[in-house]
């Protein structure tokens, strides 16, 4: 095996191992906060107890529609962005998109609190 063989060959296990075994291109196609919240689990599966560990808050907090909670867990670990495989971030942007589009839904609702989030982060942006 010559060795741009077995670098491709390292590459994939390291990605395989990495994230857990999800299946990205789903992941990606995630529409909903739950199957945001599943996709975290999946996707950190195998990963630095400490993000597994804010994964599952994040996860746990959409499943509760805590946005708050899950805004924070998610913004975590993007700070760890260093730490996480290309297919990890991928995950977390997509749980993003879907808290946002969550939060928009709700507060078009009237749900208070995350009419309360989105405010923040639109006055955040503005400073």
């Amino acid at each position: 095996m010559n060795s741009q063989n077995l670098l491709s060959l390292f590459f994939i296990l390291s990605i395989s191992i990495g994230c857990g075994g999800g299946n990205i291109e789903e992941a990606l196609n995630a529409d909903t906060t739950d199957e945001s919240a599943s996709d975290l689990i999946s996707f950190f599966e195998n990963a630095d107890p400490n993000l597994k560990k804010l994964a599952k808050n994040a996860s746990d907090a959409l499943d509760q529609d805590n946005y708050a909670v899950a805004v924070q867990s998610i913004n975590q670990l993007r700070a760890n962005g260093a730490r996480l495989t290309t297919e990890q971030f991928m995950v977390i942007s997509e749980a993003g998109v879907n808290i946002q589009n969550a939060m928009i839904e709700a507060a078009e609702k009237g749900d208070k609190k995350a009419q309360t989030i989105l405010n923040m982060q639109s006055a955040g942006r503005r400073n």
